[in-house]
């Protein structure tokens, strides 16, 4: 297909798929874990974990690390895919996800996932959901760049990726948001029903596409 005026990227968890499968992984099934091998309640073993991540903080790139973490709670010798899989029943893409998807590939516009998520989510939620029928690249920050999205690197980086100018969505009011427009990004926040939000906030997807043709129409 043509690739034409715009160029598309969508952050994953959050604005296409809703956050149930990641935090289930980090929320339930590492504190199961840290509960069995330390013989913890598993309401203490939430509560060491939930200290110890606020510890790191998501502008770190370890936060997204779950080798770092699973190393961290003593649990280096956990296989971590079997981990994940016991969640995967619980990916899910936000209603809005496919049709948006679908109206900007018969638009002809180039779409790339640029996500914080590393490869062990990121490739179990793309198997799970089908988003390579409609989106040809996906790239974990974190994992195939060594960075994540709250450093200008990475959305500068980004953009060369592409010959037409670049809009992104994404839930993150800083990494997805901010980060993005203070390098001359087209950027658009996806408001989920928590965390901050802005008057300009998108109320899901819809919205946003509304946005992309306008943009679309200016190229």
């Amino acid at each position: 297909m043509e690739e034409r005026g715009l160029s598309i990227s969508f952050d994953l968890d959050g604005t296409l798929t809703d956050t149930s499968f990641v935090d289930a992984v980090w929320n339930e099934g590492i504190p199961r874990e840290v509960a069995r091998i330390r013989g913890l309640s598993l309401s203490d073993a939430k509560d060491m974990c939930a200290m110890e991540y606020a510890k790191v903080g998501e502008l770190s790139i370890r936060w997204y690390k779950l080798d770092y973490w699973l190393g961290l709670f003593g649990l280096g010798s956990l296989d971590t895919d079997a981990l994940i899989l016991k969640f995967v029943d619980s990916i899910r893409l936000y209603e809005d996800a496919i049709p948006v998807l679908d109206e900007c590939r018969k638009q002809g516009l180039k779409m790339v996932v640029f996500s914080n998520a590393t490869r062990p989510f990121l490739d179990r939620e793309v198997e799970a959901t089908g988003l390579s029928q409609y989106i040809d690249t996906f790239i974990s920050v974190p994992d195939d760049w060594g960075m994540i999205k709250a450093d200008k690197e990475a959305f500068t980086r980004l953009q060369t990726m592409f010959k037409t100018p670049l809009v992104h969505a994404g839930d993150h009011l800083y990494s997805d948001y901010e980060v993005p427009k203070s390098i001359g990004i087209e950027a658009y926040h996806i408001w989920r029903g928590s965390g901050p939000r802005l008057e300009s906030s998108l109320y899901g997807l819809t919205g946003f596409m509304d946005r992309v043709l306008r943009a679309q129409k200016r190229t």
